[in-house]
C-alpha cells in the first residue's frame, strides 16, 4: 500500500532543495507543496520548512539527515510487509 508523502517547502530555501533531493530518492512519489501558496500550510509549517509529512504525521523538519530518512523509509517498508 502506497503512503501519502508530502514535503512542505519554500522557494529559495536551500535546506528545502536539499531535503527534496533526499526525500525523492527514498519516496519518488512524494508530493512537494510550497507553504507560501496556501495560507493554512504557511501558518502551520511556514517557520519549520522543510517539513516531511507521511500519512498526515510530521516525521521530519528542519535539517534532514540521510540516516534519519533511511530509517523512516525502512520502517515504513517493514510496516507494509507486516500487513
Amino acid at each position: 500500500m502506497e503512503k501519502v508523502v508530502v514535503l512542505f517547502s519554500r522557494e529559495g530555501c536551500h535546506l528545502c532543495e536539499r531535503a527534496e533531493d533526499l526525500v525523492k530518492s527514498y519516496f519518488p512519489e512524494c508530493l512537494v507543496s510550497d507553504v507560501d501558496s496556501d495560507e493554512e500550510s504557511s501558518r502551520v509549517y511556514g517557520t519549520r520548512v522543510p517539513v516531511l509529512v507521511i500519512e498526515g504525521k510530521v516525521v521530519l523538519d528542519g535539517v534532514f539527515e540521510e540516516e534519519e530518512l533511511a530509517a523512516i523509509a525502512q520502517s515504513i517498508t517493514f510496516q507494509d510487509r507486516r500487513h
